[in-house]
């Protein structure tokens, strides 16, 4: 089923009216070389590690068979990441209100066969009892990328987190941005 892109649209502009401004961003370094390894698995060449994030808390990246996802807050027992080859990027912006912590915006890399595409990834951030999951993917060759991701980020604290309700806003990566587990198509 194609992807409609009205639904992004409306997403954001949801945003504004649903959600609380964001106060402030806050941006972390994400060094892997620095993260704390929790798991190694040799047979598929993988690793699970705990990073440090920002205002307590940490971020949780898997890379397993060239593919990456992070978890910020919790870890989550659902992994979410696209279908191509990626790694992710060292810059997390971490998206704030009166209330804390709310959201992650990590820019992936996409390459595969020749094909190269980024997108930025919107994470609403996991508490112990409830860990977070992807809320949004934007291309960001998308005009505006930037401020598209952060509208998603913004509806983190009323978005429920559903593998299949992540919200895509698609542009000229194609297929290698859209090809996301739990993206509604």
């Amino acid at each position: 089923m194609p992807i409609r892109p009205i639904v992004p649209l409306l997403a954001v502009a949801l945003s504004c009216a649903m959600a609380p401004a964001y106060a402030e961003s806050f941006y972390t370094s994400l060094d892997l070389d620095q993260c704390v390894v929790l798991s190694v698995d040799n047979e598929i060449g993988g690793a699970e590690l705990r990073c440090d994030g920002h205002g307590g808390f940490d971020v949780y990246v898997s890379d397993f068979d060239a593919r990456m996802s992070a978890d910020f807050g919790t870890r989550d027992s659902y992994s979410q990441t696209f279908a191509a080859f990626n790694s992710v990027g060292e810059t997390i912006e971490w998206l704030t209100d009166d209330d804390g912590v709310q959201a992650a915006i990590l820019r992936y890399f996409i390459d595969v066969d020749g094909r190269k595409a980024q997108a930025l990834v919107v994470s609403k951030v996991g508490v112990p009892d409830q860990p977070g999951c992807v809320i949004g993917v934007v291309d960001a060759a998308v005009d505006q990328s930037n401020g598209v991701a952060r509208g998603i980020g913004a509806m983190a604290p009323v978005v429920a987190c559903d593998p299949e309700g992540v919200v895509v806003v698609p542009g000229p990566g194609g297929a290698l941005v859209t090809e996301f587990s739990g993206a509604r198509r």
